[in-house]
């Protein structure tokens, strides 16, 4: 469709142009809007070319936003797996921990109350044994008082036979021997802990190598055959040495005994006696818990004060075999000796009369010498003669 242009209208005071003039203005007009037409064709043809240039950057960034999306989202999956790893292992321990704890309480709330039994028992023990003693003192006592209005005459019971003895079947023999017994608690007969004595013992103090081999088998007899007896006397007086000052420090020891023997229940054991029951009581507040080479000692009152009951029988009889053997070893050594003695006097007599003999011999040729010249020489005179 052709434009058409219209000339200006006239202005009020406007000089009135040539009519070459105005067709040159006009042509000018006329290229103008053309020129104006012809940039607004261009820049719609620019606009439908770059939009879909514009449409593919712009869906290419969507593509790489989401695919950082997706990316981090992957992370953060990953991330939230092993947190939840890591906390569900966490409860795990927690509850390990928790069920752990509640078992050990359970186990010292059982400990504890089957320490309360066996104290109430013991105590229990104790009342019907002192109830028991009562009751007899009354009723020797009962006894005595009707004997007497009887008109009779009252006198001691007599003593209990076989107290400490196997034929005592009421009481240990064994504890009251030596303080301890191989089947402890387990023991059919009864162990009279006293609360007071003048014997200290110490469970296990002395130990030695050998021992210790002993220990990794109590039944193998032959464990400690290459550690000799002087062997053990020499760590023991080493032993001796070092702790005896530690107990002098509480009071007067008149008795230190170690026990040589290896039964577990006796192996080591020490045996203090004090001049009173209050130096073995301070002694026992003081060692008791402390540590020793190791380990921690175990204090407690022990009834032993007769040694002579205390000490095996068969060591006893050993012993007297060893210095025995010992004396007639001696004996025979000291006889040996002697023949030797004897044997040395008798060579020495034989080469002593045999060098007298030699003398004598040599004697009697120089003597048959001289003879044997002296008649030459006569027989010489008298051819001179």
């Amino acid at each position: 469709m052709a434009t058409f242009l219209s000339p200006p209208p006239p202005v009020e005071g406007m000089v009135k142009l040539s009519h070459k003039r105005y067709r040159a203005l006009l042509k000018k007009e006329k290229r103008k809007k053309r020129r104006q037409a012809l940039a607004r064709l261009r820049d719609s043809e620019n606009a439908n070319k770059d939009e879909p240039i514009y449409e593919e950057e712009s869906n290419e960034e969507e593509k790489e936003l989401e695919d950082e999306r997706q990316r981090l989202h992957e992370e953060w999956l990953l991330r939230e797996e092993k947190a939840q790893e890591a906390f569900k292992i966490r409860k795990e321990r927690e509850e390990a921990a928790r069920k752990r704890q509640e078992e050990e309480e359970q186990k010292i709330k059982e400990e504890w109350k089957k320490q309360q039994q066996k104290e109430q028992e013991e105590e229990d023990r104790k009342q019907q044994m002192k109830r028991e003693r009562e009751d007899a003192v009354q009723k020797m006592l009962d006894q005595a008082e009707s004997q007497l209005e009887n008109g009779t005459t009252w006198h001691n019971p007599e003593p209990p036979e076989n107290i400490g003895t196997e034929k005592d079947r009421a009481n240990c023999p064994f504890y009251i021997k030596t303080g301890a017994c191989r089947f402890g608690d387990r023991c059919s007969r009864k162990h009279h802990y006293p609360s007071s004595s003048q014997t200290l013992l110490i469970r296990g103090m002395f130990v030695t190598f050998g021992m210790e081999q002993c220990k990794r088998d109590d039944y193998d007899t032959d464990a400690s055959l290459e550690y000799s007896e002087e062997e053990m006397y020499q760590q023991f007086l080493d032993f001796y040495e070092d702790v005896l000052p530690e107990f002098k420090n509480v009071g007067k020891v008149i008795q230190f005994k170690v026990s040589c023997n290896f039964e577990p229940h006796l192996r080591g054991n020490v045996y203090v006696q004090y001049q009173s029951e209050q130096e073995c009581q301070e002694a026992l507040t003081l060692f008791n818990g402390r540590w020793y080479a190791g380990r921690q000692l175990q204090c407690e009152f022990c009834p032993v004060t007769r040694w002579k009951t205390a000490i095996c029988g068969l060591f006893e009889r050993q012993k007297e075999e060893r210095e025995r053997e010992e004396r007639g070893g001696e004996k025979k050594k000291k006889e040996g000796e002697e023949r030797e003695e004897r044997k040395k006097r008798g060579r020495g007599k034989r080469e002593r009369k045999e060098r007298e003999r030699k003398e004598k011999e040599r004697e009697r040729k120089g003597r048959g010498k001289k003879g044997k010249e002296g008649e030459r020489r006569k027989g010489g005179r008298k051819e001179k003669d």
